[in-house]
């Protein structure tokens, strides 16, 4: 098991890596953007719509490593005052609860990825893609979401508990 921890640890850290490249690129390009702009009068096609879409790509991958890493916003002022007794359990429900919508949002985002892909309906902005490309971005990343909240509910070694933020 401690195999398959480590191997799923990589996979956060990889979409981690993926997501910070993806708000370096953008900053990158806004930059690029805003000077072409000023000196030349001509911005670059599509930025727009290039970043809308990295913005939601990166979004889906950091989530599961910001939550792994226990970097989430979270409600804290009545679990950090609980004695751990009482704290644990309350934790492992929570991560149960987030285990039941992630599956629930698998399902749905999935079928409507599905649904996109069997229609082959198109985006057409900018650039003119598929639409399920956009779309299956959400299971794979609600999947990986529910297989941390899953490891959470399971008791894995706590990073411990979030520090509270009053």
């Amino acid at each position: 098991m401690s195999k398959l921890n480590t191997l799923f640890d990589g996979v956060l850290l990889v979409c981690a890596a993926l997501a910070g490249a993806i708000f370096a690129g953008i900053a990158a390009m806004i930059s690029v953007n805003v000077v072409l702009r000023n000196l030349f009068g001509s911005p670059v096609y599509g930025l727009l719509d290039a970043v809308e879409y990295g913005l939601l790509l990166a979004t889906f991958l950091g989530a599961p490593w910001v939550l792994w890493k226990r970097g989430h916003v979270t409600v804290d002022l009545v679990t950090a005052a609980l004695p751990d007794r009482l704290a644990a359990p309350l934790a492992r429900l929570t991560a149960l609860i987030g285990l039941a919508v992630c599956v629930t949002l698998v399902r749905y985002a999935g079928e409507a990825a599905l649904i996109s892909a069997q229609r082959g309906s198109m985006i057409r902005t900018a650039f003119t893609i598929p639409e399920w490309w956009v779309l299956a971005v959400a299971p794979l990343c609600f999947a990986l979401l529910a297989v941390e909240f899953l490891r959470q509910a399971a008791g894995r070694a706590d990073r411990t508990r979030a520090t509270a933020g009053l």
